[in-house]
């Protein structure tokens, strides 16, 4: 890892290095991660090869034995030696359900795994389960709550009884067991420990119409909390989150019993199931419609939340969906809006996301993927433009590597038991790509430069699809947040300027992770995190050499006006991006009449942002009245005396936990790998 800083090494080997022993003590090298996965892509290749030679058979029944009749020639091979080259030097990614479990058996076999981004309308008990099945995959979800379908349980039911977790700490049970008892009118169902069962568990209490006096839900068969999952490589999230989710879930059936949810239910419901694993692997967006019955009641839907023990409501993004452009009267009162609830609702605009998409009326929880309603996925890949030294040629070059390992991503099987068949059908169809870029504003790339690579991804795209005799990606340009790989990377997020020049990252880190003691050892600044006492706080320098900044009281900040950042995102929009821009608009409140003039006049060349009122990147913790800052913006002076005293650390000596936060997107909206 030459060249990369310790914060990168850091946060790469938290995110994307599998454990390679049972006890989780040993780790992947990045050049192991990157092996990985070319072995993936080898695979995805050689399978969709093999399957042109006999369309007819299911994708799935093309095993890696039928592979030897089709074996990758040497330009071929060639090709995925680039492509390793490339990732080696974090100049390109596929996308970070790839680097966590792309060549795993379990990549293999769940191929949604392997995708960051879905969305669909939920209106019916299946759709649940798609949702909670996705979301136990990793994925980021995107749904529209449908009301007119669901309903509540027969009759209220008088007795809820919830057996917990025995603390196991090898796997239970891996299926569901249902019984109904007709004499004493109880219902039962008991848990199994896979994320199969806890899909199929959630179906199971939705379609259930028993007239029960007593529900019982059993989970004593999940396994403990902390424990290595050996499949996925997560940290088991035991039974706590499930017990409580599936109790106001219950309360929110037996309140409507006899009656439909409405769409708040459902959102309810939806944003509940976020709640159950950790929350880097649980995103969530939801959309409805501007002037649908429960429109007004949707963007009021976080208000009080912490006071009514509904702070499961803050799992998602929520944003109003517009069919056509609303008087600027409108946009200024949600604006309004806006400023006091935190960014909510978001302004989507479905007139323009049609135009660019005609299937779509739904976006992935960052916002930069347009989704169809009755079920898309998308996968993402990155180009790191502040690797290339703006050398034109070489972007280009890498621009078409990527995109075609991004095309064979997007040659899966997604029947696979649990998602209904339109997942693997529109996929089908569409085949979206999402070739996205970071560090934007330290490039001197100017509009035609977008949109020569545009082209290029788009051909390369396009004949990858050929050579395999599919379907044309009908999208493949986006610019995703790239929160988490920037920082893996070294680059700046999507097309965000930093903070500042110089900057103290403040990292949480868990009490009990090793890493910890070697930080403090290395004479970096590490203390206890002043709202979680079970974890501590490292503070990680970091500075961006290619960006230019204002000067203000000796530090080197970002002041950047709402209209620089939108304009910017216009001419991505314009120049760049298929689906969307996904970006925050950090702005200040005197610039709230300006950036809804900007949004009424530009409206055809916008799809959504979000917007964040902004702290004065000069002031420091202190003075904003903070006991820290995830990011503060410090003086040159205060950055080279910090960076001196700091010692090397080895990495392969220690064992990263797995529960190292960071924010993934710039508004910390997208919270997923």
């Amino acid at each position: 890892m030459n060249n990369v800083s310790t914060r990168a090494q850091i946060i790469t080997r938290r995110t994307y290095c599998r454990p390679t022993n049972a006890d989780g003590t040993t780790f992947e090298t990045w050049e192991q991660v990157i092996d990985r996965v070319i072995r993936h892509q080898r695979w995805l290749w050689e399978r969709a090869l093999t399957h042109k030679t006999m369309p007819d058979m299911p994708l799935h029944d093309v095993t890696e034995d039928m592979h030897e009749w089709v074996r990758l020639n040497e330009v071929q091979e060639g090709e995925l030696e680039q492509l390793r080259d490339l990732m080696l030097e974090r100049k390109v990614a596929v996308s970070g359900r790839t680097f966590w479990l792309g060549g795993t058996d379990i990549g293999k076999l769940i191929e949604a795994s392997q995708f960051n981004c879905a969305a669909l309308n939920i209106e019916t008990v299946y759709d649940f389960v798609d949702a909670f099945w996705l979301l136990l995959n990793g994925a980021g979800v995107g749904f529209r709550p449908v009301a007119g379908t669901l309903t509540g349980f027969n009759k209220p039911i008088k007795n809820l009884k919830i057996i917990r977790s025995k603390g196991a700490t090898a796997k239970g049970r891996e299926c569901n067991l249902e019984e109904w008892d007709s004499d004493t009118k109880t219902w039962c169902i008991s848990v199994g420990d896979s994320a199969v069962a806890w899909a199929k568990f959630i179906g199971k209490l939705l379609a259930g119409k028993h007239n029960a006096e007593t529900l019982i839900l059993d989970f004593s068969e999940i396994r403990k909390a902390g424990l290595r999952l050996k499949n996925y490589g997560w940290i088991s999230q035991g039974d706590k989150g499930l017990a409580s989710a599936s109790e106001k879930i219950f309360r929110i059936l037996n309140s409507k019993s006899d009656s439909l949810l409405t769409a708040t239910d459902i959102l309810d419901i939806g944003n509940l199931l976020g709640t159950i694993l950790s929350t880097r692997r649980s995103a969530q967006i939801a959309i409805y419609n501007y002037e649908d019955p429960e429109w007004a009641e949707f963007t009021n839907f976080k208000n009080g939340m912490f006071e009514n023990d509904n702070s499961h409501r803050t799992q998602s993004n929520n944003s109003l969906y517009f069919r056509s452009r609303p008087k600027k009267l409108v946009l200024t009162k949600l604006f309004e809006q806006i400023m006091a609830g935190g960014g909510e609702p978001g302004i989507i605009n479905g007139e323009t996301m049609s135009k660019r998409s005609p299937w779509a009326s739904l976006t992935n929880p960052c916002g930069e993927i347009l989704l169809p309603a009755s079920g898309g996925f998308c996968c993402l890949t990155t180009i790191n433009l502040s690797k290339f030294d703006n050398n034109i040629a070489e972007i280009l070059a890498a621009a078409k590597l990527i995109t075609r390992a991004n095309y064979r991503q997007t040659v899966v099987d997604f029947r696979d038991g649990i998602l209904q068949e339109k997942w693997h059908l529109n996929n089908e169809h569409l085949h979206l790509c999402g070739v996205s870029m970071m560090g934007v504003v330290e490039s001197t790339l100017q509009p035609y430069d977008y949109s020569r690579l545009e082209r290029i991804i788009t051909a390369s795209g396009y004949a990858m699809a050929e050579e395999l005799d599919k379907p044309h990606p009908k999208q493949l340009t986006t610019l995703k947040p790239e929160g988490t790989i920037s920082k893996c990377y070294d680059s700046t997020e999507g097309m965000h300027k930093p903070l500042g020049k110089y900057i103290f990252n403040n990292v949480a880190f868990s009490v009990h992770d090793p890493l910890v003691d070697t930080l403090k050892k290395a004479n970096y600044r590490v203390f206890t995190h002043p709202y979680d006492p079970s974890a501590m706080l490292a503070t990680l320098p970091i500075k961006y050499d290619r960006v230019s900044f204002d000067v203000v009281e000796g530090k080197a900040v970002n002041y950047e006006s709402a209209l620089e950042q939108l304009d910017r995102y216009k001419m991505l929009m314009q120049y760049y991006a298929h689906q969307n821009v996904s970006c925050t608009i950090s702005y200040d409140p005197s610039e709230a009449s300006d950036i809804v003039d900007w949004i009424y006049h530009n409206w055809d060349n916008y799809v959504a942002v979000s917007f964040l009122i902004r702290n004065d990147p000069s002031k420091t913790a202190k003075d904003l009245g903070y006991p820290y800052l995830p990011q503060e913006v410090v003086t040159k002076e205060d950055y080279d005396e910090y960076v001196k005293q700091l010692l090397p650390i080895d990495l392969t000596a220690v064992t990263v936990d797995d529960s190292v936060q960071e924010s993934d997107c710039a508004s910390g909206a997208c919270p997923i790998r």
